[in-house]
C-alpha cells in the first residue's frame, strides 16, 4: 500500500471535522494548564521586561545578551528559563497524551471504556514528559547552531511520541525508529511539520501585532489556536503511522 499526502490530508480533515469540539475542548484545557502554571510560579517581572524590551533585541547574540546582565539577573533568567521550559513541556505533554488517547479510544470504542482511556493517559504522561524533554533538548541543540538543523531534527523526531504510545517501545527505541521512518518518508513527515511551523509563525506574527485588544487575551487566543493546529499535526502523524504499520505487516 502506497501512502500519499493527499490520503493523509483527507483522513485528517475527516477526523478533525468529526471531533473538532473535543479537540477544541482539549486545546482550551491545555491553555488553562499553562495559565495555572503561570499563576503558581510567578517569574521576576524585571527579567520579563528585559527580555521583551530592546536590550534583548539589540544584542548581537544570546551570549552577548547574558554577558551584559548582572549576577542577579543571570540567576533570575535561569529560573525564568527553567519555569518556561517546564510550562511548555507540561502543556505539550498533556496535549500530546490527550489527543493520542482520544484517537486510540475512538479506534477501539467497542473494546475500550472511558475509564480505561483515562488510566492509559495517566500511565503514559510521565514517560511522554521525559520523551519530550529528550527530543526538545536535541532539537534545541540543532537550533543553537543553525535554523536548518533544528528544523531537520524536528522532522526526524516528530514520530517518536506516536511510536512510543502506539508500540509501547522504550524511549530510545522510539526515537531511533522515528528517525529511521521519518528519513524514509521525509517528504510526508516534513510536509506536515513544516506546515505546522509556518502556521505557528504566521499566527504569532498576526496576533501579537494586534494592539487593539488586551495582551493577555491575545496570548490566550494564540495558545488555543496553537494547540488546535498542533493537535491536527498529531492526528496527521498518528494516521501516517497507522498506515505505515499496516504496510509493514
Amino acid at each position: 500500500m502506497f501512502i500519499t499526502i493527499r490520503e493523509l490530508y483527507n483522513d485528517t480533515c475527516h477526523f478533525v471535522s468529526k471531533e473538532i469540539k473535543t479537540i477544541f475542548f482539549i486545546s482550551v484545557i491545555t491553555t488553562f494548564i499553562s495559565i495555572l502554571i503561570n499563576m503558581l510560579i510567578k517569574p521576576d517581572m524585571h527579567i520579563i521586561s528585559i527580555i521583551e524590551n530592546n536590550r534583548f533585541i539589540n544584542s548581537y547574540s544570546v551570549f552577548d545578551f547574558i554577558n551584559n546582565m548582572t549576577e542577579y539577573e543571570k540567576k533570575e533568567l535561569l529560573k525564568y528559563s527553567i519555569f518556561k521550559i517546564i510550562e511548555f513541556l507540561t502543556s505539550k505533554t498533556f496535549l500530546l497524551g490527550s489527543i493520542i488517547t482520544l484517537i486510540t479510544y475512538l479506534s477501539n470504542r467497542k473494546k475500550q471504556k472511558i475509564t480505561s482511556s483515562i488510566m492509559f493517559l495517566a500511565k503514559i504522561l510521565p514517560s511522554l514528559f521525559i520523551l519530550n524533554c529528550i527530543t526538545n533538548i536535541i532539537i534545541q541543540i540543532g537550533f543553537m547552531f543553525f535554523i536548518l538543523p533544528g528544523i531537520f531534527l524536528s522532522i526526524l523526531l516528530a514520530l517518536s511520541p506516536i511510536i512510543f504510545s502506539f508500540q509501547k517501545n522504550t524511549l530510545i527505541e522510539s526515537i531511533r525508529l522515528s528517525i529511521a521512518i521519518s528519513w524514509k518518508y521525509i517528504n510526508i513527515i516534513g510536509t506536515g511539520v513544516l506546515l505546522w511551523m509556518c502556521v505557528k509563525f504566521i499566527l504569532t506574527k498576526i496576533l501579537l501585532n494586534i494592539h487593539l485588544m488586551n495582551k493577555n487575551f491575545i496570548s490566550f487566543i494564540l495558545n488555543i489556536n496553537m494547540n488546535i493546529f498542533f493537535s491536527i499535526l498529531i492526528i496527521y502523524l498518528f494516521r501516517f503511522y497507522m498506515l505505515f504499520s499496516r504496510t509493514e505487516k
